[in-house]
């Protein structure tokens, strides 16, 4: 009688082996996968680019000339035109860019905003991308993930923390990045 591992052998499963793995493989490739050209994203806004960044942040000072080439110079920078944004592209990963304002775009708060992918960006400069609308529905900052609680002894639970909703939005449109609620790339 055959053992266990004489089944893999068989001439069907040679071919279904391999065709399987190619499968998950392609499948895979897809999951968590950078924003692209061509696509919207949702992102949560950071906070202005400022001169001080332009000289201090290497990321963002590589994006210099793209943010030239989009007209964007020293008194849009002063404006606040331009945005560090966020999304979450799957637990503990995320995307940033650099996010231009059009003009007369009032200053955005915590709402998150939806973002028009023209840049891809890499490893040593940020993206620059404009700005094409406020998320629908209204999305806020997220917030802290997990909230410390100090006398869970005392409770008599089994650990320190627990969960807390996002602030501003249902969890479905959030990953949890880093201990932080972040609004989903694509939702």
């Amino acid at each position: 009688m055959p053992g266990p591992l004489a089944s893999l052998f068989r001439p069907s499963a040679l071919t279904a082996a391999p065709l399987a793995a190619c499968v998950l493989i392609l499948g895979l490739a897809g999951c968590a996968s950078m924003p692209g050209p061509g696509e919207t994203v949702t992102v949560s806004v950071g906070r202005p680019v400022t001169a001080q960044d332009l000289e201090t942040r290497r990321d963002v000072a590589a994006a210099r000339p793209a943010l030239q080439a989009a007209g964007i110079g020293p008194a849009e920078i002063a404006a606040g035109r331009v945005l560090r944004v966020q999304c979450a592209v799957m637990t503990d990963g995320w995307w940033d860019s650099l996010a231009i304002l059009p003009p007369g775009f009032d200053a955005p708060g915590d709402r998150a905003l939806v973002l028009a992918v023209a840049d891809r960006g890499d490893n040593d400069r940020l993206p620059v991308n404009k700005v094409a609308a406020r998320a629908e529905p209204p999305l806020g900052p997220g917030g802290q993930a997990y909230r410390f609680i100090p006398d869970w002894r005392e409770r008599g639970l089994s650990r320190s923390f627990e969960r807390q909703a996002p602030a501003g939005g249902p969890p479905s449109d959030y990953l949890i990045v880093q201990g932080s609620w972040l609004v989903r790339c694509r939702r």
